[in-house]
């Protein structure tokens, strides 16, 4: 029987069309029976019944109160996972691999009361199955992604994405934007939040005074100014600012070699200026085992880095590795590493 103290994990099923939902319930197959923690799934009923059948997933399903001020009802089978039901039934079409305004509509509404949720402490930690960002603009929601919706209804908190790999990890300084937008938005100060932020979360995993790795925008760091100024200009003054605060950071490193001072154990992190700098090393070192993780907000977010996968969806055989990495280090950041 459930204990008060075992921590409540949520999930959101992601876009009904997409991997998602396969991708959840065969990483919760995976990782069963769960120990000293439980699941609580905020989606389609009837989609998770079918997709559990199409698997061949043991589980079973209740539905429960939507209701987020009241506490989640105890279930004396471990076979059976409570599922906050929260189908859209106008326009609705479920089929695999299709890209909808109703996936979107659907996408949203189960990430929207997960994020309610979680405000409430009802539950630890919120673990998301991917959404589409063309559904989700095509259904009205003007949000890049997860990061920018859990942001929004966190009271507008400031948040920082940050890409686990095993023990690679990078943030991000910018996130959804152009390249251009991203080179233009750089500043001492915008850098110094990411530093923060990100000592903050890898305190948070457990990595007790952590040391920073800060990247270079241009070709060799700008081999002191002959390939650019902005390491001069922008980077080194948030350095300065920051171990002003005694916070550990080094740099700023050629962009081509930082991961490699990564991998040997020079430093906890990366801090890399723009969403391709640190996504490509690392989507390439272990895609299938990529953790995408929230820093800065008052929840807890994990996800899958991967996206819906339309074209995979109907052949239902999505390799859930990341979403049971995601879901491993949620608990780690909720409790402690014994659950890893």
């Amino acid at each position: 029987m459930p204990k008060e103290s075992e921590i409540k994990i949520g999930f959101t099923m992601g876009d009904p069309n997409g991997i998602g939902p396969e991708v959840l319930i065969r990483a919760l197959h995976s990782l069963h029976p769960f120990n000293e923690w439980e699941p609580l799934i905020f989606g389609d009923l009837e989609i998770i019944k079918e997709i559990n059948k199409a698997v061949g997933a043991p589980f079973s399903y209740k539905p429960i109160s939507k209701n987020h001020d009241l506490p989640i009802e105890e279930l004396n089978d471990s076979f059976c996972i409570p599922v906050v039901d929260l189908p859209v039934r106008k326009n609705r079409k479920w089929k695999l691999g299709l890209c909808s305004s109703w996936g979107g509509e659907s996408a949203f509404k189960f990430v929207h009361n997960a994020i309610l949720w979680a405000n409430k402490k009802t539950i630890d930690a919120v673990v998301t199955a991917p959404l589409s960002k063309e559904a989700l603009f095509s259904a009205g929601y003007n949000f890049p992604g997860h990061t920018e919706i859990i942001s929004h209804y966190s009271n507008g908190a400031r948040s920082v994405m940050m890409l686990s790999v095993d023990n690679l990890r990078a943030s991000m300084v910018t996130l959804h934007m152009s390249l251009r937008q991203a080179l233009d938005s750089l500043t001492p100060e915008l850098i110094l939040e990411v530093i923060e932020i990100t000592d903050s979360g890898l305190r948070r995993m457990g990595i007790q005074n952590p040391k920073l790795g800060i990247a270079g925008l241009n070709p060799h760091a700008g081999e002191n100014g002959l390939f650019g100024d902005e390491e001069n200009q922008i980077i080194l003054p948030a350095l300065d600012l920051a171990r002003k605060k005694s916070l550990l950071c080094e740099g700023p490193f050629p962009p081509d070699t930082i991961f490699l001072e990564h991998q040997k154990g020079m430093i906890d992190a990366v801090v890399a200026l723009y969403h391709d700098q640190a996504l490509i090393p690392l989507k390439l070192y272990g895609f299938d085992r990529a953790v995408n993780i929230t820093l800065g907000l008052p929840i807890i977010r994990t996800s899958p880095d991967h996206g819906t996968a339309f074209q995979l969806a109907p052949k239902m055989e999505a390799n859930p590795s990341s979403m049971i990495e995601s879901i491993k280090m949620a608990l780690k950041m909720t409790s402690s590493s014994s659950f890893v």
